[in-house]
């Protein structure tokens, strides 16, 4: 009997992973249900020139908009915009309230362990600017600085690293609030893009800021959560299909004013 009885709960838990086996199979893929509703939702962050803005209308904007607008287009389906800060981009996604999250997220091991990257869609530079009168020329310069950075930004990731021991690193939740601390005076200097150091040098003018030091140039992609693999790989497919049409190049030059450099893949 107990034998019997041993062989039937092995046979019983065959049958449960067998039954457990289909349903993952039978269930239904983020792409399948973007394909069925017709909608994709994409997470941007409007808060980060020229990746992401607001125009004056209001509407969101800036050559990340421009590239899930089209992604959209192109997978015959209606974009709904999530707009997060910057720290939002990886929350809103693992949340569920967004199937992929468009917004200059560069590429960093850290990341990956919680997300999956499409392939590269753009690059960046990260710089510190001031205004004139601050004199850095070399990361030893920073010492004894109010130096701003935006969190959950590569600035994060890589600007305290080749900050001397004595750099006053302020730590701000959105670009936003980094450039108005900046502009301000409440920091002597700041760490972003070059794009949002030239958006924020152009649109004042009398505070005479200019940049200092290049402290990494990195890539940016989608990302969309672990195990969205038939995702990944339509994002991977339509990467590959507008980098060699021109499409990305068209969208990175129009917003940052440079040619998009070469792209690699993964």
């Amino acid at each position: 009997m107990r034998t019997y009885l041993k062989h039937l709960g092995t046979a019983m838990l065959a049958v449960g992973s067998v039954m457990l086996t289909a349903h993952a199979a039978n269930a239904e893929s983020t792409l399948e249900k973007i394909l069925s509703a017709k909608k994709i939702r994409i997470a941007i962050d409007v808060a980060n020139p020229p990746f992401g803005i607001l125009d004056k209308s209001g509407q969101p904007d800036g050559s990340d908009v421009a590239v899930a607008r089209q992604l959209a287009k192109d997978l015959g389906a209606e974009v709904e915009f999530v707009q997060v800060p910057s720290t939002g981009r990886i929350p809103a996604l693992l949340a569920g309230r967004a199937d992929v999250t468009i917004a200059s997220i560069s590429v960093t091991s850290d990341r990956a362990k919680a997300v999956m990257y499409c392939n590269p869609n753009g690059a960046l530079s990260i710089t510190i600017f001031a205004p004139q009168s601050v004199k850095i020329k070399t990361p030893a310069d920073l010492t004894g600085k109010r130096v701003g950075i935006t969190r959950a930004t590569l600035e994060e990731a890589t600007v305290p690293k080749m900050a001397p021991e004595g750099t006053k690193i302020v730590w701000f939740d959105d670009l936003a609030s980094t450039v108005q601390a900046l502009l301000s005076g409440q920091v002597d200097a700041a760490a972003m893009t070059a794009f949002a150091e030239k958006t924020v040098a152009d649109a004042n003018p009398g505070k005479q800021l200019e940049n200092k030091l290049l402290v990494t140039t990195a890539f940016y992609g989608p990302i969309v959560r672990q195990g969205d693999f038939e995702l990944r790989q339509w994002i991977n497919t339509w990467i590959f299909l507008n980098t060699r049409n021109g499409t990305l190049a068209t969208i990175y030059k129009k917003y940052t004013g440079v040619d998009l450099p070469p792209l690699p893949t993964f």
